[in-house]
């Protein structure tokens, strides 16, 4: 909605509650193109909401000005309003309330770097939604929660998350979710080691993209595959998918995708040490992650940089970046980024034959690692300083050293099996799913097949009542006529209904009318038995059809008009003919071949 178009639509309403619906709509239309736009419109609704006295539309109001605030990056401004919007939501007891606005305080802590604090909000909105049963927003909350995780290096949780995410997503028929939460997967099976499985996920869900024709979705699914490509060596086929992703986003003008691609570029090109192009890649995605507020993003280019710059030994260099990457690094609780920039530190000073700064940099990553138990980083870093006492003539704490690279060593070892103990328990979690979804469509089935079956028994019935109660009201009639008649002509009468009465139980036309009614009910048991033995006679052709229905010989004989002796014969041809074995009785056949 435009700016003219507001102004007259607000003109045209004397409606307090109808400018507060211009206004929340006017913000919707621009959000995300326009939000410091939008958060003006935004202030304006709260401010009528305000003198409506109406704290519904006021919540409203404010939760439309934290989203405002958070489409302009201003994750701060964002976390205001929604901690504001709880406290509102909690005073009214109003759960629903409650559970969405700790999700929005959860996204806007995620855009502070406060990621330990946003998984609490995520926790608490679970297990509120848990608790009142809206699995529409817990799906939400459940990718939100893993992506956290994932953050924050708790792999089993994630996979927990999005495995339980993806049952719901698949059980809701939520397509695009689903290929999402395939390639968050994915991703986690690549954190774990499973480059195998996490390959085959990413394949999983570039096939979902495709069908679903979610390009944004095609383009971020294929540069995870370039690093998962990249851990196994594949160079080549790595670069091609992480380029046609770069393809992808830039078709769509999606410049946070773009960066995306261009980070795993960047880091495929130092590898191959083709450092102009990895460094071209790198300052274009970092200016970008820059603009739009990502600081963990943002922070890994300057890692990379000064990665680069280290490889060819400008150490100035790489000191200006630590610089910058140290003050963006205050901004998150990403450990592992702290640890790396102390990494790239004890190796500049390492550059410089200046050990004493190299030992602190790598005490300082070592105190970071054991405070928040990162027990790989643990072992790498114990590893350094053993080898860097060594190198300064100290033996005693190489040992040392040495001893505590072992004993972080077996608890990330420990660590990792658990992770891949996980991953095979996810793996089997979902064949079993699908075993179990396959199961239940298949029972669904054979429900359906049954009712079905038990519809056409009651439509025959129907129509032999039908046929049956046709006869008696003709019947009846003739029986009036001949009470109503002459004394002198009732006998005759009479005699004409008997007459009527067998050649009606011994003429084929009612017969033909059932089996032609039967036929529209039954047509596939006609056929199916037509296959089986082309040359059945018509008589036992109405046999089957009456066994089929599960009558006895005794209602078949007062059917045809048959003795008793004269139906089992017809039984036993029908056996011999359809070589039916003697443990299956001929109800049970005929009624199998529907």
């Amino acid at each position: 909605m435009d700016t003219e178009t507001l102004r007259r639509e607000l003109a045209q309403t004397r409606s307090p509650e109808r400018k507060f619906e211009i206004y929340m709509q006017a913000c919707r239309d621009i959000q995300y193109d326009r939000p410091s736009e939008a958060l003006v419109f935004a202030r304006q609704a709260r401010a009528i909401a305000k003198k409506m006295k109406d704290a519904a539309k006021d919540l409203h109001g404010l939760r439309m000005i934290g989203i405002c605030h958070f489409a302009a990056n201003d994750f701060a401004g964002a976390h205001t309003a929604f901690s504001e919007a709880l406290t509102k939501y909690r005073k009214r007891k109003d759960a629903s309330g409650e559970s969405r606005a700790l999700q929005n305080v959860g996204l806007a802590l995620r855009g502070l770097g406060r990621n330990e604090e946003a998984l609490q909000a995520y926790r608490a909105s679970e297990q509120i939604l848990r608790k009142i049963g809206d699995e529409e927003i817990l799906v939400k909350i459940l990718n939100n929660i893993g992506s956290v995780c994932v953050a924050l290096s708790h792999p089993a949780d994630a996979l927990e998350a999005f495995g339980e995410c993806l049952v719901l997503a698949e059980r809701r028929g939520d397509l695009v979710l689903v290929a999402r939460l395939m390639g968050n997967i994915a991703d986690v099976y690549m954190f774990v080691g499973d480059p195998e499985i996490s390959l085959a996920w990413s394949r999983r869900a570039l096939e979902q993209h495709r069908k679903n024709n979610d390009a944004m979705g095609v383009g971020i699914t294929l540069a995870n595959m370039g690093r998962v490509l990249q851990s196994q060596g594949d160079f080549t086929g790595a670069l091609a998918v992480s380029t046609e992703s770069l393809t992808v986003m830039s078709s769509l003008k999606d410049s946070s995708g773009m960066a995306r691609s261009m980070v795993a570029l960047s880091e495929l090109y130092m590898e191959k040490r083709q450092f102009e192009q990895a460094a071209t890649f790198a300052e274009e995605a970092l200016a970008i992650f820059t603009e739009t507020h990502d600081v963990d993003r943002s922070l890994r280019c300057l890692l990379i940089l000064s990665r680069i710059a280290l490889q060819r030994k400008k150490f100035d260099e790489v000191k200006k970046i630590l610089a910058r990457a140290r003050q963006r690094a205050k901004e998150t609780d990403n450990h592992p980024l702290h640890i790396d920039i102390e990494l790239v530190a004890s190796a500049v000073a390492k550059g410089l034959k200046d050990l004493a700064a190299s030992r602190k940099h790598l005490n300082a990553a070592m105190k970071i690692a054991v405070l928040n138990e990162v027990s790989a980083s643990q072992a790498d870093i114990a590893e350094a300083l053993a080898h860097l006492a060594e190198a300064t003539g100290d033996p005693a704490s190489a040992l040392k050293y040495e001893r505590q690279r072992a004993a972080a060593q077996r608890v990330a070892d420990d660590q990792l099996r658990a992770r891949h103990g996980q991953a095979l328990q996810l793996r089997l979690d979902v064949e079993r799913a699908q075993r179990s979804r396959e199961a239940t469509q298949h029972q669904n089935e054979r429900l359906a097949f049954a009712l079905e079956s038990k519809e056409r028994e009651l439509n025959t019935s129907a129509i032999a009542i039908a046929q049956k109660n046709e006869l008696l009201t003709a019947i009846g009639a003739d029986l009036q006529a001949t009470i109503d008649a002459p004394s002198s002509d009732r006998g005759q009468l009479l005699r004409s209904l008997l007459h009527r009465v067998e050649g009606h139980r011994r003429t084929g036309e009612d017969w033909k009318n059932f089996t032609e009614q039967l036929k529209d009910v039954h047509d596939h048991f006609f056929k199916m038995l037509a296959e089986r033995c082309p040359d059945l006679s018509s008589s036992e052709i109405k046999m089957a059809s009456l066994l089929k229905l599960n009558l006895s010989s005794k209602e078949i004989a007062e059917i045809l008009s048959l003795t008793l002796q004269t139906v089992e014969v017809y039984r036993h041809r029908l056996r011999k003919k359809l070589d039916i074995p003697s443990s299956m009785s001929l109800t049970t056949f005929f009624q199998s071949l529907d």
